[in-house]
């Protein structure tokens, strides 16, 4: 399996953290992506927005500064601790009708037409029916509304290196590649799924890790998990090692390791039914 087959595949295994966990893998970003994936979207005053898995909630937060006083969003995600610590960081800001609950991801039980905008940053690949998700919601969106969603462009080349160091003492797997691989693949997936109007554009993210114990720590704690379970526990040290001498080539000059991956945003509206 190649680097790019054996990223993939050791990526789609869904987030199950608390609030707790998530924050001992928390890692610097920036740009922030939530805020970037909002400015694609086009936010305007007054729109309803949903957020499906919403994680901490800071896209949720970009999303209030972008829609006013006179707009709301809403958040759902699978994790309690999730819900609960996002559901506060969104209540304190004091916005009328906003709030974060208990839900699933792919089928969000809201009644149809009840949001101008969805928003699914980095998540869509990690669902087990990504189409079947898609068509959902675009039943949730309002004439004229829009989906908005991030998935991985190309991971920074220390970080392929990395993983396939990793891969190289675990058994192979038949590789994953998905429809979020290139524009094409995810424009004709969207399109086939009931959308139109579709612009996908990129910008770079960069995440920043004290030690290479940290990432190895948030690859596990971020999908990643699937490919370090089928290391043998026997080789595990050589593993760990291999990839740590990869993931060195990140280094910066203060002392962190930075990775920069790119990132396509998607927006596109439900088909008019017209067009369907």
């Amino acid at each position: 399996m190649g680097p790019s087959e054996l990223l993939e595949s050791s990526t789609v295994a869904a987030f199950d953290l608390s609030a707790r966990g998530h924050d001992r893998f928390a890692v610097d970003s920036s740009p922030a992506m939530g805020a970037v994936l909002v400015q694609r979207a086009g936010l305007r005053d007054g729109e309803h927005v949903l957020e499906v898995r919403c994680g901490r909630g800071s896209t949720l937060l970009a999303a209030l500064d972008a829609v006013g006083e006179n707009g709301s969003v809403m958040g759902v995600d699978h994790r309690p601790g999730m819900v609960q610590l996002a559901g506060a960081r969104v209540r304190a800001r004091h916005w009328n009708g906003s709030d974060v609950r208990l839900d699933d991801a792919g089928k969000p039980n809201f009644q149809p037409g009840s949001f101008d905008v969805v928003l699914a940053d980095l998540m869509i690949v990690q669902l087990s029916d990504p189409a079947a998700a898609l068509r959902h919601y675009a039943t949730l969106l309002r004439p004229a509304g829009r989906i908005a969603f991030s998935t991985v462009a190309a991971p920074d080349p220390a970080f392929t290196r990395a993983l396939a160091a990793i891969g190289r003492f675990a058994p192979e797997v038949g590789a994953r590649r998905g429809p979020f691989h290139d524009e094409a693949s995810i424009r004709g997936f969207v399109t086939g799924h009931g959308y139109e109007r579709v612009v996908i554009t990129e910008d770079v993210r960069e995440i920043r890790f004290r030690d290479p114990e940290h990432w190895l720590e948030w690859v596990w704690a971020n999908g990643g998990r699937d490919l370090l379970a089928r290391v043998p526990a026997g080789h595990l040290p050589r593993a760990r090692a291999a990839a740590f001498a990869e993931i060195e080539a990140a280094r910066s000059s203060e002392g962190d390791l930075v990775l920069a991956t790119e990132v396509r945003f998607t927006v596109a509206e439900p088909r008019s039914p017209a067009h369907v």
